[in-house]
């Protein structure tokens, strides 16, 4: 069992001093055969942030893996867009090195068994088999909370979908998208992927969820990584991650008419 610090409050920026820069590292003993980015998307989440980052760096390097973090914050304060910071983040990360696979990573979740492989998979890989404070889940459909693809499997469904505004729906949207192409799904044992789910402030539901996950088949091909807008803000070399500030909307479109029309794609 992985022990989790729950009371840090502030990321030091004197802890670590073996990672680079940006929250990279490479172990100095040893070439990695794995080249992982771990894209985590953010947005006044600064608790869970300073947990997360004091926990996922001993958790990664004993696994010996080369990796950098990417922190990827929506800006502005329209409805959240976990989809489309993933897809935006994915782009990004690409000029930051060939990362040989991507770790899509919730910010509230960390894993709490060292068996949990942060490796590159054969296949798309769903890591968050069990959240121990959820009761009686079920993932049977679901793609979310953390996940494991190479780059050519993830262009291969065109990434997220960037119509999901609000909490739910992208993550079976994806799952979906994997089983349309013809790939398989793997997961780890439930009783090894253990993670646990930092407290924080439910966000507010997207009530079209269903609507657009009806019509996915219709959309996928033409929404997603080849369709994305977005404009980088900024970016901040902090020592233990890589800080992006993403603006989603630069054409500010209304996101209500945007989902609505989505819904009726042919």
């Amino acid at each position: 069992m992985v022990f989790i610090n729950r009371s840090v409050t502030e990321i030091s920026e004197v802890d670590y001093p073996m990672v680079q820069n940006g929250g990279y590292y490479a172990p100095e003993n040893c070439r990695s055969r794995h080249k992982v980015a771990i894209i985590v998307p953010y947005r006044n989440r600064k608790e869970n942030l300073a947990v997360f980052i004091t926990s996922m760096h001993p958790f990664l390097m004993k696994q010996k893996l080369e990796y950098r973090i990417f922190i990827v914050e929506q800006k502005g304060t329209e409805l959240f867009n976990r989809g489309r910071l993933f897809n935006a983040g994915y782009l990004e990360v690409r000029k930051y090195g060939n990362w040989k696979c991507v770790v899509f990573h919730d910010v509230d979740l960390l894993p709490l068994d060292e068996r949990i492989l942060y490796s590159c998979p054969l296949w798309p890989r769903h890591m968050c088999g069990t959240v121990v404070e959820v009761k009686n889940p079920s993932f049977r459909t679901l793609f979310g909370g953390v996940s494991a693809m190479i780059p050519q499997h993830f262009e291969k469904v065109n990434g997220f979908s960037n119509v999901y505004w609000g909490w739910g729906g992208e993550d079976n949207d994806l799952f979906w998208r994997i089983r349309a192409v013809g790939l398989p799904i793997v997961r780890y044992n439930k009783l090894i992927a253990k993670y646990t789910s930092l407290q924080h402030e439910k966000s507010k539901p997207n009530t079209l969820r269903y609507n657009l996950l009806q019509g996915f088949a219709r959309r996928f091909l033409r929404d997603g990584l080849t369709t994305l807008e977005y404009v980088v803000d900024k970016v901040i070399l902090h020592h233990l991650y890589t800080h992006l500030m993403l603006d989603l909307n630069p054409r500010k479109i209304n996101i209500t008419k945007m989902m609505l029309e989505a819904s009726r794609w042919k």
